[in-house]
């Protein structure tokens, strides 16, 4: 017969595993603190992601580890100033927390952040702008002016005095195209060579430019495409089908598995390339912390280089252009 004192226990032991139950399995004691998400809205100045594959990697992978809601966003039509300031105010007023932009024209941008037209954290990419006094903006860019130097300094190695440079571009938003090319002229005048500029708004019409100097100048002819853009289309032109085409070599910059190939194919000689997935992976994190009103450590310029056909096979090249998320 079970006495007053053991059904007391019974019951005592009953409630406690009651409540560890509780505890183990329920938040109806202990509550579990709740992580927001971030709401992050990602527009560029272009109207594909062609040259963001790698940036959408990183930022895909910050996005799962800081539990990030990410929106990535392109343009209707590339380089559109006004698409895009309709864009941020769009993404603004749907409620996202930080707005990382690449920005057709930075002033634009920053003056609209001025007049208090943009109210949420921003992060640009691709400018030098210093970090606002009330530290809602940061940025994330290449060093393109450096680039561009190493670029030139890579031709002045290869390529005679005697050979005649042909420098090739597209309209392209933003300072980029610009600053690379006075990196590659800082150099290329210096060492006195012949340069000229041909411009053309249209890839087939470079694609048809570049067949026509290669016709001409034979071996003496060096192109620099200033954007990826414009180095895909010289690419293209000199590589048609049933051509024998031959120049004293190709140069420019970009990551796109076209590049790349065209690279290990031997089209282009020399090659300049960015860690992207870093670019994509530290925006999105840096645009959390200004979400949660934290200050972001400074960056500094982040990793770029430039390779030849051999470093494709590199390990430390390997990572940078082909991720692992």
């Amino acid at each position: 017969m079970i006495t007053r004192k053991e059904k007391i226990l019974w019951i005592l032991y009953g409630a406690a595993l009651l409540l560890l139950f509780l505890l183990s399995s329920t938040n109806l004691v202990i509550k579990e603190r709740k992580k927001p998400i971030y709401a992050v809205s990602v527009i560029i100045e272009d109207t594909s992601d062609d040259n963001y594959i790698n940036f959408r990697k990183g930022m895909d992978q910050a996005a799962m580890e800081l539990n990030a809601d990410v929106s990535f966003i392109t343009l209707y039509d590339r380089g559109s100033k006004k698409q895009q300031e309709e864009l941020i105010l769009r993404e603004q007023q749907d409620g996202c927390k930080a707005l990382i932009v690449s920005p057709v024209e930075e002033e634009q941008v920053l003056k609209m952040q001025e007049d208090k037209r943009i109210t949420v954290p921003m992060v640009l990419l691709n400018s030098e702008a210093g970090a606002a006094e009330d530290g809602i903006i940061e940025q994330i860019c290449f060093d393109y002016y450096q680039m561009g130097k190493e670029l030139g300094e890579r031709i002045l190695e290869e390529q005679g005095q005697d050979k005649k440079i042909y420098l090739f571009g597209m309209p392209e938003p933003g300072l980029v195209s610009t600053r690379f090319k006075d990196g590659i002229l800082s150099v290329l005048e210096q060492a006195n060579y012949e340069i000229s500029f041909h411009q053309d708004a249209r890839e087939e019409e470079l694609k048809e430019t570049a067949r026509k100097t290669a016709e001409k100048e034979g071996r003496q002819a060096v192109i620099v495409a200033l954007g990826p853009k414009a180095l895909t289309a010289a690419a293209q032109g000199l590589s048609e089908p049933g051509e024998d085409l031959e120049i004293g070599g190709l140069y420019g910059r970009g990551t796109t598995v076209r590049l790349l190939n065209y690279l290990d194919k031997g089209v282009i000689q020399g090659l300049c390339i960015t860690d992207d997935f870093s670019a994509g992976y530290l925006s999105v994190k840096m645009a959390v912390e200004l979400a949660e009103k934290r200050i972001p450590e400074p960056l500094g310029y982040l990793k770029s280089r430039c390779i030849r056909r051999e470093d494709l096979r590199n390990e430390e090249y390997e990572k940078l252009l082909y991720p692992i998320e």
